[in-house]
């Protein structure tokens, strides 16, 4: 009875042990229902406090969307939906209702820069 006990606990570890190894990373694109829209696809959000003296009441926000959007992506990156309304929900109290939301709009303004040709 002994053996049959520590060859069960060895075979639970060894199953234990390649979980991380089968397991995959969640991507936003699969999700369903955003799948179609990236640049309404709110990838991240942060929200911490500020830790400078004299400001431990200010509380910032980060949110990130439009997934893969990577530095080496560039220089042509996708644009926010001009058409689209960003919402930030914060519950303060628990109680699953927002207390504070803020709204975004955004908008694409293509500016015509003068490019110069220079010769030596």
């Amino acid at each position: 009875m002994n053996t049959n006990v520590l060859s069960r606990f060895a075979l639970l570890a060894a199953a234990a042990t390649s979980l991380p190894l089968c397991a995959l990373a969640s991507s936003h694109r699969e999700a369903p229902s955003i799948a179609g829209l990236p640049r309404l696809d709110g990838t991240d959000f942060y929200m911490f406090r500020s830790y400078e003296p004299g400001r431990s009441a200010y509380v910032t926000l980060i949110a990130n969307y439009i997934p893969l959007q990577d530095p080496y992506g560039g220089p042509n990156y996708f644009n926010l939906d001009p058409n689209a309304v960003y919402k930030i929900h914060i519950d303060n109290d628990g109680d699953a209702d927002s207390d504070l939301s803020f709204e975004f709009n955004f908008k694409t303004i293509e500016e015509k820069t003068s490019r110069s040709t220079r010769t030596a």
